[in-house]
């Protein structure tokens, strides 16, 4: 789908291997002032449509009408149930990884994280191990904070009974149906943790990420919103620079899955990503 976007815009492709199956894809020029690292969603079981290429142009096309740079790096990582989890958490890990070796010129400053759904999942997972090294994945020393990270529709929770929730699955993307295969797929037999279910994480767990800021976006109608909500009040409680941001009447990552369908009325989360990347970037 990456070829096939490049070809289009008559643009070369520029794909690295990352080593343990997992590739990464530039988008946007990779001397830029600012790389944004993203993480796609699916299930883990879904790979990246071409609405994910529609949007990172956006982005960049958005900073750069602010005098700013940006260079987006699109992670593929291996699907589930061909891989479960920490794989995917250690591919994401090996993409900042990457970034910071390989690109002298993108110091930790000058690096954000994004994901959507199961790739909100992994931002909160590399987040998670800068600040608490997970036992198998090589641990990461930052000279200084990533400049920031965005979560739309983050998937923090592997919980699957959503009976005692005010969920309405009627007209959005995803149905409460998929959470247990897409989890029990991931998960393979692994035990949930804080790095799989970020919602379950204290309050404290949060305080050290080493990040200057956070948004986490949610649609207004969309079911998953009452965890997104749940996950971004414990989120601020311990990490006062995170910022919610719900749009009303929008479904499940509707800044992509929109651009996917050909809609290109722009959403309210759309905006404020956008708007958030204008102030962040240097």
């Amino acid at each position: 789908m990456y070829e096939r976007y490049m070809r289009k815009q008559r643009l070369p492709c520029k794909t690295v291997s990352l080593g343990d199956g997992a590739l990464g894809h530039w988008i946007g020029d990779q001397k830029a002032d600012n790389v944004l690292i993203w993480y796609h969603g699916g299930g883990f079981t879904l790979p990246a449509n071409i609405g994910y290429f529609k949007f990172f142009a956006k982005l960049i096309a958005a900073t750069a009408s602010a005098n700013k740079s940006l260079a987006v790096f699109s992670l593929t990582y291996t699907l589930a149930p061909n891989a479960t989890y920490p794989t995917q958490l250690r591919q994401a890990v090996s993409a900042l990884r990457y970034i910071l070796d390989d690109h002298a010129h993108h110091p930790p400053a000058r690096i954000l994280l994004g994901g959507d759904s199961a790739g909100g999942n992994l931002v909160g997972g590399v987040l998670s191990h800068l600040a608490h090294p997970h036992p198998q994945i090589p641990p990461i020393h930052l000279s200084q904070n990533l400049l920031g990270a965005v979560m739309i529709a983050p998937w923090t929770s592997m919980e699957t009974d959503y009976t005692d929730q005010p969920i309405d699955s009627r007209g959005d993307l995803i149905t409460p149906a998929v959470a247990g295969p897409w989890a029990a797929a991931y998960l393979g037999p692994a035990q949930r943790d804080y790095y799989t279910d970020l919602s379950t994480a204290p309050t404290d767990w949060y305080a050290s990420f080493p990040v200057d800021r956070v948004l986490v976006c949610g649609g207004g109608s969309e079911i998953l919103l009452p965890v997104i909500r749940d996950f971004a009040d414990k989120l601020q409680a311990g990490f006062p620079r995170a910022e919610l941001c719900v749009g009303e009447g929008e479904g499940h990552v509707a800044p992509i899955y929109n651009l996917y369908i050909g809609d290109r009325d722009e959403t309210v989360q759309g905006k404020r990503v956008l708007s958030w990347l204008r102030e962040s970037c240097a």
